[in-house]
């Protein structure tokens, strides 16, 4: 009996302890919040220039930079589009789009998002001997077009699915 209490003692002590002991950092992330749009990033991202045309927002995973970018990031821009309305937009802009520019089409979907209708085109590409992967999704706040434009290197493409979601998923304009 001597030996069993001890025992016992040790197991609850674990027991307790184990309880205490969370992970928070899997559960946090960054606010954005500039040029009239905000959203949650990954804290193991950061904010980066925006070189694209349209521009308004970039973060992306510095541990991932070649020639000064991210390969894996996401942009959030205002398409140059002649028309406000999204689907009319979306259609113009990929009309050409694949024809002899070395991008080729993945998936393409019409979803729901916090309850508003987006579009959404998947492709690859090669730039500057990068094989990557691009996912655009297109949505309308107000009168205005937004594509929050994500992209990896192929072969991080898929492990960089939770990031790229919880940009999209606390997009929000206005």
């Amino acid at each position: 009996m001597n030996k069993i209490l001890p025992l016992m003692a040790v197991t609850i002590m674990v027991v307790l302890v184990s309880g205490c002991v969370t992970d928070d950092t899997a559960n946090q992330t960054n606010n954005f919040s500039q040029n009239g749009v905000s959203f949650q990033y990954s804290t193991s991202w950061g904010v980066a220039s925006v070189s694209s045309p349209n521009g308004v927002a970039a973060v992306g995973d510095p541990n991932t930079v070649v020639n000064g970018n991210p390969t894996t990031s996401v942009v959030i821009q205002k398409p140059n589009a002649t028309t406000s309305v999204l689907k009319t937009a979306y259609d113009q802009n990929y009309a050409q789009f694949f024809n002899n520019t070395g991008k080729t089409k993945v998936s393409e979907a019409e979803l729901t998002l916090n309850g508003a209708q987006v579009y959404e085109n998947v492709y690859t590409s090669s730039e500057e001997g990068v094989a990557k992967k691009y996912r655009a999704v297109w949505m309308q706040k107000g009168s205005t077009l937004y594509v929050i434009l994500c992209s990896a290197r192929v072969e991080d493409y898929d492990a960089q699915q939770a990031n790229f979601d919880l940009v999209i998923n606390s997009f929000n304009a206005g």
